[in-house]
């Protein structure tokens, strides 16, 4: 872990992983983001996330087997039926994922894998979407949505406004989801996360 200094106000941030891309600045508020291994700020947000959550940034737990994982980042989306968020996470191994929740589940995404898609504009729901290693992805939920929020340290460089196309399905009796963002698109395996059997630290 590293300290990072803003290049906008000068204020010190701690506890950055080589894995972080992407940081708000809790002095000044400006986004800082890492290009060509220079940091540089642009203004944030004009207000803060403010739904309620059960994770929050900074928050750190540790699991029965020992292992911590700290709450680093978190990127709110809004679709037709609402929004929720995706919470970066890292832990005491130095690997990091994603976690989301979905009816009360909480599942955990590696970075996702890029793969080349051609097909996925006419895929819809109930369908299948045929994926580089051979395997047909059955489409179980396809929609669209809107970056409206982001806080923390982050493994990628979120767009305010930025519109991304999700489809979550099953191959081979695994849970996957497909993030699809312009001509780039992502493909992770969804694994619960016991979240509640972590003892976190509420302070």
């Amino acid at each position: 872990m590293a300290t990072l200094n803003c290049p906008n106000c000068g204020g010190a941030i701690e506890g950055v992983s080589p894995l972080i891309r992407s940081i708000d600045c809790s002095y000044c508020g400006a986004w800082l983001r890492l290009g060509n291994q220079l940091w540089e700020a642009e203004a944030g947000q004009k207000s803060p996330l403010d739904a309620p959550s059960y994770l929050r940034v900074g928050l750190y737990g540790t699991a029965a087997d020992g292992t911590g994982y700290t709450v680093q980042g978190r990127v709110r989306f809004e679709y037709g039926q609402g929004s929720w968020d995706e919470w970066w996470l890292e832990s005491s191994h130095g690997e990091g994922f994603w976690v989301e929740e979905d009816d009360g589940v909480y599942y955990r995404h590696a970075p996702g894998k890029d793969i080349s898609l051609t097909a996925h504009n006419t895929i819809g729901v109930g369908q299948m979407l045929a994926l580089p290693n051979g395997s047909q992805l059955f489409i179980t939920e396809k929609f669209t949505a809107t970056i409206v929020g982001r806080e923390g340290m982050l493994p990628v460089e979120p767009e305010a406004s930025q519109l991304i196309t999700y489809m979550d399905g099953v191959a081979d009796g695994e849970e996957f989801s497909l993030e699809i963002d312009g001509k780039e698109a992502y493909l992770s395996q969804s694994e619960v996360f016991p979240l509640r059997d972590i003892r976190w630290d509420k302070t």
